[in-house]
């Protein structure tokens, strides 16, 4: 009989249903939107590293290509034009530099090289010149 007697009093222990306060969506959507602007100005930072390293190589190779000494060694003045060059090329000029390399090959690669022929310096210098333009 214990077990009837127990049914029947009422239940007075359960308590009504309470609302957890669940604040994850947000904690969630916060992070994301941090994460994407961290990522965003890292993005623009390695960017303007990028770009500043590529203007301050452009500008070292406009000065050894302005000190070059096309009377000297002309090996070496080809060889020098020919890698400072590739540095200073934009799509404007980059036709005219093919030009010049195709032109500068016969003073590659070779143990003795006659001197440089004048109009070859002149459209080396004018070169230059447009590069520095831009």
């Amino acid at each position: 009989m214990p077990a009837k007697a127990a049914a029947a009093l009422p239940l007075k222990d359960i308590k009504p249903i309470v609302e957890v306060p669940d604040s994850s969506f947000w904690l969630f959507t916060a992070a994301v939107i941090g994460a994407v602007i961290i990522t965003g100005v890292l993005v623009w930072w390695l960017v303007r590293l990028k770009k500043a390293r590529i203007d301050a190589r452009r500008a070292e190779a406009l000065r050894r290509l302005d000190a070059l000494d096309l009377d000297g060694e002309t090996k070496k003045a080809v060889y020098d034009f020919s890698l400072l060059g590739h540095f200073v090329t934009t799509p404007k000029t980059e036709s005219t530099f093919r030009e010049l390399l195709a032109a500068l090959e016969p003073y590659k690669f070779k143990k003795e090289v006659p001197a440089l022929d004048p109009a070859l310096k002149k459209r080396m210098k004018q070169f230059i010149k447009e590069a520095h333009r831009g």
